[in-house]
């Protein structure tokens, strides 16, 4: 069952190492996050995701006095780190729509942005000494050294 997705942020994907989780569904979905629930404290509480390779991801969720927001912290610079999150890629949170609520079992995606929302940036990025630029497709350079050339 999804729960909901967000669009990274710049911030999300900074050195600030934390997700800012929309209030609606941190309400909704996470559990509770205040002192009387997770202790005096104050640290918040430890959720486990599952990926889709069957990985488990813990992060604290906690809630932020200071600019009163619901944040995924220790654990989500791994995450960033390991999947290659950039800035506009979506992060998708699901639950097991088997058991019962106290036993959930949550999910974590995510989903690149569009390559070709991105087309320039990559294309930088992929270009070698040599001047090949890769097109890649699946992980595969399908531009096959043609690139600069002026036809085929």
């Amino acid at each position: 069952e999804l729960l909901f997705e967000k669009a990274v942020t710049p911030s999300d994907v900074g050195k600030l190492n934390r997700l800012v989780v929309p209030k609606q569904h941190a309400e909704k979905h996470f559990p509770p996050t205040t002192a009387a629930a997770t202790g005096s404290n104050g640290k918040g509480v430890l959720l486990n995701f599952e990926d889709g390779e069957g990985k488990v991801w813990r992060f604290r969720y906690s809630y932020w006095n200071s600019s009163q927001s619901y944040v995924l912290t220790k654990g989500w610079s791994r995450f960033v780190k390991e999947t290659g999150l950039r800035a506009g890629d979506t992060v998708a949170f699901y639950r097991s729509a088997y058991g019962n609520d106290t036993e959930d079992q949550l999910f974590i995606d995510y989903k690149k942005m569009n390559k070709n929302d991105g087309a320039a940036d990559a294309a930088v990025s992929d270009e070698n000494e040599t001047g090949h630029v890769a097109v890649k497709l699946f992980g595969v350079d399908i531009a096959g050294g043609m690139a600069g050339s002026s036809g085929g």
